[in-house]
C-alpha cells in the first residue's frame, strides 16, 4: 500500500487538491453569502491555496446551518409571541410615553426592536457596573440572596478565581433547593474540564454546553457561537454586558493586562426578556421546555422608571437586528455619537452611516484598543482609521490595557451596552444580546466613564497617520481584505 501511495501520490495529491478547490468555490457561490464575504474567501483561496482551503472548511462552511437551525426560527417566533402576550405587564408601551418627550425621536428604533420580540418596558432600574471589580461582588451578592432559581448563560466560564468560588456557591444554592441551570459555550468555555462539569452536576447544578465542538462536527459549528452573557435570578434580577466569568476582568494583577469593560445590573420588567432568551437557549441545548410559571415571570410593582429594550440576534433570528438597530440609533443622533468597541471591523452599512452622520455635523467619537488580543483583527481595524479621520471622526486608542466594553452613546438620551462587537461575526454569526436604554441618568454615567477612559487614550491626527511605514500600511490593507471573514 505504501509503495502504491509513493508511486501515485504525485498525481493524486494535485487531483485531490483541485477537487477540493473546485468544491470550495462552487459551495461559496451557491451559498449566496454577502458578496464581500465571498470575495474575501475567494481571495484567501487565491493567496494561500492550501491554507485557504483549510480555513474555509473550518470556518467558512455553511452547509449544515439550515439543518441545525431550520426549526429554531419558528420556535423563537411562536414562543416569543406567547411571551410578549402572556408575561409582559399590560402597561408596557409600544412607544416612549408622552412624559418622556426628549426621547420621542427614537420611536423608529423602538418600533423596529419591538417587531423583533424586544418590547419596550418602563418599569426598570439599571445599574452600570465598571469592570469585574464592580460586577462580580454584585453577582455573588444577588446569587447569595436567590430564593427560587438561578439561570446563567455565558460565552466564557473559567474555573479560576471567579468561576471556582461561583461554582461552589451555585452548588450550595442547589443544595438549598433552588433550580440552578447553566449554559456555557462549547468554544468560549473549552478550557472547562469534565471534572468541573461532574462536580457541578453531582452538586445538583444542571449544566450544558452550547454546541460543543467535537469532530467530525467541528467545521459546521465553529462559527455559531453563543457570545451572550446572561444571568437571571428569581426572574427579577438580571446581569448582562461584556464581562465574562473569568478572573482576567478582576484586574488583581494576576494576568498583568488591565481589562476595561462595562456590565449592567437590571431589575424589573426587562429582566423577563433575558429570561425568555435563556429559555430559548435551554430548549435548544436540552430539547426540553421550561415551565413558564409565575416564578420565572413575576409581577413587578414600582421598581423604577427607566425605559429599556433588550434585543438578541443570532443565526436563527429573522433579522440582523443588532446591526440594523445601530444604524437607526446613529440616524437618530442630533449632536453626538460615542462608540466603544474592542473589535472595529464595520460592515459597509455601518461605515457609511458613521461617515454620513459625521459629514452632516454630528460629532462622532470612536474608542478602540491600541493593542488587541488578535493582531490580524487589530490590523484590519487600523485600516479604517484614515477614512474615519478624513471624515472628521475622532479616533481614540486606549493605552492603559485592553478595552473590551461594547458601548454606544447617542446625545444625552440613549445608550446601548451589550455583547455585540462592531464586526461581521457579531452581526452575522454569533448569538448576541444588547440592552438599549432611553434614560438620562444611565447615559450620564456612561458619558462620565467615557471621559475617564479618555485620560488613558491617545488620538492620532490625519497627517501623522498618513506617514505610517509602507509595510505597515500594506499589512493593514491586506488584513482589511479579509475583514468580512474575521
Amino acid at each position: 500500500m505504501l509503495e502504491l501511495w509513493n508511486e501515485y501520490s504525485p498525481i493524486a495529491i494535485p487531483i485531490i487538491y483541485a477537487i477540493g478547490l473546485v468544491y470550495a468555490v462552487i459551495t461559496l457561490l451557491l451559498e449566496n453569502k454577502n458578496p464581500l464575504k465571498t470575495h474575501s474567501y475567494l481571495l484567501l483561496l487565491l493567496m494561500l491555496p492550501l491554507v485557504g482551503i483549510i480555513i474555509y472548511f473550518v470556518f467558512g462552511q455553511n452547509l449544515r446551518k439550515k439543518k441545525i437551525f431550520k426549526n429554531r426560527k419558528l420556535i423563537n417566533q411562536a414562543f416569543g409571541e406567547k411571551y410578549v402576550e402572556h408575561h409582559l405587564d399590560n402597561k408596557s408601551p409600544a412607544e416612549i410615553p408622552a412624559s418622556y418627550r426628549p426621547y420621542n425621536h427614537y420611536n423608529k428604533l423602538i418600533n423596529f426592536l419591538a417587531g423583533d420580540l424586544s418590547p419596550l418596558t418602563v418599569n426598570n432600574s439599571v445599574t452600570v457596573l465598571k469592570n469585574g471589580e464592580e460586577k462580580f461582588p454584585a453577582v455573588m451578592e444577588a446569587i447569595e440572596n436567590a430564593k427560587d432559581h438561578i439561570h446563567i448563560e455565558y460565552y466564557i466560564y473559567s474555573n479560576d478565581d471567579i468561576g471556582g468560588p461561583l461554582g461552589d456557591l451555585l452548588i450550595r444554592k442547589a443544595n438549598e433547593g433552588l433550580r440552578v441551570r447553566i449554559i456555557v459555550d462549547g468554544v468560549g468555555s473549552l478550557g472547562l474540564r469534565r471534572k468541573f462539569f461532574n462536580k457541578l452536576r453531582q452538586g445538583g447544578v444542571e449544566i450544558h454546553e452550547f454546541m460543543p465542538v467535537l469532530f467530525p462536527s467541528f467545521t459546521s459549528k465553529i462559527n455559531y457561537r453563543n457570545h451572550r452573557k446572561i444571568i437571571v435570578i428569581d426572574g427579577a434580577i438580571g446581569f448582562t454586558g461584556g464581562i465574562n466569568l473569568d478572573d482576567r476582568y478582576l484586574n488583581n494583577g494576576k494576568h498583568g493586562l488591565y481589562w476595561r469593560d462595562t456590565h449592567l445590573k437590571i431589575e424589573g420588567e426587562s429582566v423577563k426578556t433575558l429570561q425568555f432568551l435563556f429559555m430559548l437557549s435551554w430548549r435548544f441545548v436540552t430539547g426540553n421546555e421550561l415551565d413558564e410559571g409565575p416564578n420565572y415571570f413575576p409581577k413587578f410593582e414600582n421598581v423604577g422608571n427607566q425605559c429599556v429594550q433588550i434585543n438578541a440576534s443570532g443565526p436563527d433570528w429573522e433579522l440582523a437586528s443588532i446591526m440594523e438597530s445601530f444604524l437607526l440609533a446613529f440616524n437618530a443622533a442630533q449632536e453626538r455619537i460615542r462608540i466603544v468597541t474592542p473589535y472595529f471591523i464595520p460592515t459597509e452599512s455601518i461605515m457609511d452611516a458613521l461617515t454620513t452622520v459625521a459629514k452632516s455635523g454630528i460629532e462622532v467619537e470612536l474608542m478602540i484598543p491600541k493593542r488587541s488580543d488578535s493582531w490580524i483583527v487589530q490590523s484590519a481595524s487600523m485600516s479604517y482609521v484614515k477614512v474615519l479621520l478624513q471624515m472628521g471622526i475622532k479616533v481614540f486608542f486606549y493605552e492603559k490595557g485592553f478595552i473590551h466594553a461594547k458601548v454606544i452613546i447617542v446625545d444625552d438620551t440613549f445608550a446601548s451596552v451589550g455583547t455585540a462587537n462592531m464586526d461581521y461575526r457579531s452581526f452575522d454569526l454569533n448569538y448576541e444580546v444588547n440592552t438599549y436604554m432611553y434614560d438620562a441618568d444611565v447615559v450620564k454615567t456612561l458619558h462620565e466613564q467615557f471621559e475617564e477612559d479618555l485620560a488613558s487614550c491617545v488620538s492620532p491626527n490625519l497627517s501623522d497617520w498618513k506617514k505610517r511605514k509602507t509595510l505597515q500600511k500594506l499589512k493593514h490593507s491586506v488584513c482589511r481584505l479579509l475583514a468580512p471573514i474575521l
